[in-house]
């Protein structure tokens, strides 16, 4: 119970959160009644089918389900209260600072701009550090099946308006074997000539762009959902070589049935293999768990204090903000760490 304690009280970061899927359920349900979505479907079956697909969802339809509901928050205000109220479920677990990822396409659909949409989630975000001390940066992320969009969405990651509203990174999301990665080139090399951080899924489906293929694309500074990287050796060492972090949820991958717990997933064995290993929420609202379930459950199942610890390092050594403000976070979790080890294993 101790070590419980300590995980929950530890100061710590969530690189790896997608907004489609963090909004809380409750909140969505209520703009949606609020605005009156069900008027903007043809059959009143078609809204009762998404009303159940989002209350009760099938996990390997989660990214759809999860872009069709983000879409019922309409208005700039609706973003700006789901991003604090998201910053203070945050604030509860003692996360000091988190990088969103959201995909701008799906709000620019419904008539936003794309600066509506960023100022909609700044204004939830400034609200939200100064009542309780969260900082959020963005991540712009590409939807897979939306090649055609990866051009604008990278344009507008790399604007004047993006670098003046916290947006830190662009991200290609969705199934990795529904377009192949050749498509994103473009978006990729602007990101990279503006010096703009680039991540991407992998590894989590079979059929899909090789690991040479990926990194000769993205050239990514973070990988995300690596579920299957174990089984490349070749991968794993050119991710230790470069000190590439990789990001994993895996409570996603109990809710796509590939593990029975997160106890299950294979968290010391990669770290045993020296990767750069981080742990994230995901999707949050649609996972059921948070950032601090995802460690306490791992604790549970055999994964040590001191792994806890340096996952948590880990994250703040990867995250996309100033070294001094990086350095002020690692100094107060050290701080923290000795604190509550003295406390709570006295």
């Amino acid at each position: 119970m101790s070590i419980e304690t300590i995980i929950q009280e530890m100061p710590k970061v969530d690189l790896h959160v997608q907004l489609e899927g963090a909004i809380a359920k409750e909140f969505i349900l209520l703009v949606a009644e609020q605005t009156d979505v069900a008027r903007g479907y043809k059959k009143a079956k078609e809204y009762r089918t998404a009303m159940e697909n989002f209350k009760k969802p099938k996990f390997d339809k989660i990214d759809e389900i999860a872009r069709e509901s983000s879409a019922w928050v309409k208005h700039p205000e609706d973003l700006a209260r789901a991003i604090y109220d998201l910053a203070v479920t945050y604030s509860k677990q003692n996360v000091k600072y988190a990088e969103i990822a959201f995909n701008p396409a799906i709000y620019t659909d419904i008539g936003m701009t794309f600066q509506q949409v960023l100022e909609g989630l700044n204004d939830g975000a400034d609200r939200a550090e100064r009542a309780w001390g969260v900082k959020l940066n963005w991540v712009l992320s590409m939807p897979r099946e939306r090649p055609r969009k990866s051009d604008d969405i990278a344009r507008w990651a790399t604007s004047a308006t993006a670098q003046k509203g916290n947006v830190v990174g662009l991200s290609l999301i969705g199934r990795e074997d529904a377009q192949p990665v050749a498509q994103f080139k473009k978006a990729f090399a602007t990101a990279e000539k503006k010096d703009l951080a680039r991540i991407t899924h992998m590894f989590s489906y079979p059929d899909a762009d090789s690991f040479d293929g990926v990194l000769e694309i993205v050239m990514p500074n973070r990988i995300t959902d690596a579920w299957g990287v174990l089984d490349d050796s070749e991968a794993v060492s050119y991710l230790v070589e470069h000190d590439i972090p990789v990001v994993v949820t895996p409570t996603r991958e109990v809710k796509l049935g590939r593990i029975k717990s997160v106890a299950e997933y294979p968290v010391a064995e990669m770290l045993d293999n020296g990767l750069n290993l981080i742990i994230g929420s995901g999707m949050p609202a649609m996972f059921e768990t948070t950032i601090t379930d995802e460690l306490i459950q791992l604790a549970k199942g055999g994964v040590s204090l001191e792994q806890i610890q340096l996952l948590n390092r880990n994250a703040i050594r990867a995250a996309f903000m100033s070294p001094e403000t990086k350095g002020d976070l690692m100094a107060e979790f050290e701080q923290s760490i000795i604190e509550l080890q003295d406390e709570h294993l006295a």
